[in-house]
């Protein structure tokens, strides 16, 4: 019912607010440039403004990624709104968006999506934040234009294809033992634009009680050499290429990118002189091109790239003494996974009527995987699509975007994809409605894993469906300015429901094996609300979100269907002076709450609510260096306890999670020329 009276408030707020935003002089270029205007590109026909986009598009500017509190996309999306970051200390980070896990958000670089998800993710961690230009975040299902994968959303990273700075150096150090250096090469010519960037980002790992370091010291082989967050070295290569001539733009690149992760482990009884040491290589290269032609009537654009993913994992016996290391004679203690991605996309969009604008494309992808855990070492399937998109505007105040895609998959049989977004204009005020479908297909190695020794029992299932949801969204914006200050106002509910969602669980087929099956539904709802306050020398973000996850075993038990949690940020930066700012980011992750069936009792569990506090200093000591220094979680947040109890069990118990290295201190330094 209260989602009713939102969408009754939303209908005829407009009527109470009906001013328009003048800014002028200073504030208008400070405020309005920067914000109001900010240009956006995801999802829509053409380049616009956040304010004029047919979605409502949340934009990380460049400003925010360059506070020195980020390392990679994982710790910028932790603060965001109705985005929880999930921490493993092996795999990685991955984030969830309205209340719906990291393989139902789709990831992209420029419009290309990012491939190599262990277990359904993206390993965020691995996404660097060197020359980049700003992120784009759509909420709820986009599949009509991304396909596969954007069920809960959408986060585009835009590069910097124009770098500011012909040379730019950074060095970074944080107490917990992390040494990052990058830089930048630019050079133009006329009508081109070469860009070099390189990255070395080095972790030394981290346990509970470690004293900081500020140089890495060799360690005693004992007890210590185990570290609960593992250490980890990264390297990363681009080159760029980008041409312009008259009404065409030729953008080529190819990027490497080499990860090692390290896993001590602890000396093995009776005599402490022996462990086994495990070790885990990544290896992404993407080469591609994006060739975009525009003229007074149509823009044609199209992509073409080759993605390759190769996970390694081997293990070694290491002895303590003389350490030399013997590879394990065991099969499932090694692996080498690799994932080829060939993807080729284009469309046309006119561009000489306002009212009526439309985009036709076409796309189609080739995804294989090979290893010793794949079924016949090799697998691979070919994907062919065809979208279109209308924008229609009958009035000046109104424009319906209908939307479809239609697929053709080699393995599974693919849903068709419709989508209706609805943009209204009202003076100071804005509503966007949208209804669409989303889908995620089955991975390759859903459809074809086999996984079978002494220990293990796993094998895929070639008929699998795809999942699918159904997405609506209201989004209601409202900005007023006044004395050199804009006032800004975002409330958004929406609903998300998952069919077929594919599940691991015990196989009926044979004892003890487990495979893939599409056996649940899942739900989530929610409301989120947003205020930002931007001055010519002060930004604040307020944001409350109230997110309910479905309960699977609701038709069985005597559950509540939804359990909800409310989470809290409150963002602000501020300009003290020209050469010094203050940057406070602070986030509350409230008690998240759920029931799951042991045997036949239902056994409820909660994970403990947190918080979050970072804060920067910015320093510029010329007008080609940079200092900045500052503290992350201050409040000192290591683990969360998970706490398991029940309406039908015997005791309560507790684990915890990890979600940080407890406070840390950093300071970076950017020279630019």
């Amino acid at each position: 019912m209260r989602y009713l009276l939102i969408l009754f408030f939303s209908c005829y707020i407009h009527k109470i607010y009906p001013q328009d935003i003048t800014l002028t002089g200073q504030n208008a270029d400070s405020i309005l440039s920067q914000q109001i205007k900010e240009v956006v590109v995801t999802g829509q026909l053409t380049e616009r403004t956040v304010e004029n986009a047919v979605h409502k598009i949340r934009v990380i500017t460049g400003r925010k990624l360059k506070l020195g509190l980020f390392t990679d996309l994982g710790q910028v999306l932790q603060k965001e709104l109705n985005i929880n970051l999930v921490q493993d200390n092996m795999l990685g980070s991955s984030a969830s968006l309205q209340g719906m896990s990291g393989q139902n958000v789709k990831i992209l670089i420029d419009d290309m999506p990012v491939i190599g998800r262990l277990n359904g993710s993206i390993d965020l961690s691995q996404i660097s934040l060197n020359n980049i230009k700003r992120v784009e975040i759509i909420e709820g299902a986009m599949s009509t234009l991304y396909g596969t994968e954007a069920l809960a959303g959408t986060i585009n990273i835009i590069t910097n294809k124009e770098p500011e700075f012909n040379q730019s150096f950074n060095a970074y150090y944080e107490t917990v033992g992390r040494y990052n250096t990058d830089f930048v090469l630019a050079k133009k010519l006329k009508n081109k634009t070469i860009i070099y960037q390189f990255e070395r980002n080095y972790f030394n790992g981290w346990s509970e009680n470690q004293k900081f370091e500020i140089i890495p010291t060799e360690q005693l082989a004992n007890q210590h050499r185990f570290k609960k967050w593992k250490p980890k070295e990264q390297f990363m290569n681009k080159a760029q290429y980008n041409l312009s001539i008259e009404d065409l733009e030729i953008h080529t690149y190819i990027e490497s990118f080499n990860e090692k992760i390290t896993n001590r482990g602890m000396p093995t009884k009776p005599y402490f002189e022996n462990a086994f040491d495990e070790y885990y290589y990544t290896y992404r290269t993407n080469v591609g091109t994006n060739i975009n032609f525009n003229n007074a009537t149509h823009s044609i654009k199209s992509f073409f790239a080759h993605n390759k993913y190769v996970r390694i994992k081997e293990m070694f016996y290491k002895d303590l003494t003389t350490l030399a290391s013997v590879l394990v004679d065991d099969p499932s203690a090694q692996d080498t996974s690799v994932f080829d991605l060939f993807i080729g996309r284009a469309f046309i969009t006119n561009r000489n009527n306002s009212d009526l604008q439309y985009q036709l494309g076409i796309e189609t992808q080739l995804e294989s995987a090979k290893g010793e855990r794949i079924l016949n070492n090799r697998q691979e399937q070919l994907d062919y699509a065809v979208f279109t998109t209308i924008e229609y505007s009958p009035y000046t105040f109104i424009t319906l975007r209908p939307a479809a895609r239609y697929i053709h998959n080699t393995n599974y049989q693919a849903p068709f994809i419709p989508a209706l977004n609805v943009f209204c204009k009202f003076n100071n005020y804005k509503l966007r409605f949208g209804i669409a479908k989303g889908f995620r297909a089955p991975s390759l190695k859903e459809l074809f894993l086999e996984f079978v020794d002494i220990n293990h029992n796993i094998v895929g299932n070639e008929n699998l469906s795809a999942e699918e949801s159904d997405n609506y969204q209201i989004n209601n914006t409202y900005s007023y300015s006044f004395s050199n200050v804009v006032f800004k106002a975002d409330l958004n509910v929406f609903y998300n429901e998952i069919l077929n969602k594919i599940d691991l669980i015990s196989s009926s087929l044979a004892d003890g094996q487990y495979s893939y099956f599409n056996v649940e539904k899942h739900k989530t709802k929610g409301i989120t609300t947003n205020i930002s306050i931007l001055g010519s020398s002060m930004e604040i973000n307020i944001g409350v979100s109230h997110i309910g996850r479905y309960n699977s075993i609701y038709n069985s038990q005597s559950v509540p269907e939804f359990n909800f949690s409310t989470d809290y940020v409150f963002n602000s930066m501020f300009n003290l002076s020209n050469k010094n700012k203050l940057n406070i980011l602070y986030k509350y992750v409230g008690k998240m709450s759920g029931f799951l069936m042991d045997g036949n009792n239902v056994v409820a569990y909660s994970m403990q609510p947190y918080s979050l506090l970072d804060f920067s200093v910015n320093r510029r000591i010329s007008s080609v260096l940079t200092l900045s220094l500052g503290s992350k979680n201050l409040l000192n947040i290591m683990n969360i306890n998970i706490i398991n109890g029940g309406t039908s069990i015997h005791s309560t118990s507790s684990n915890s999670t990890p979600v940080g290295y407890g406070r840390t201190f950093f300071v970076s330094i950017k020279h630019s020329l």
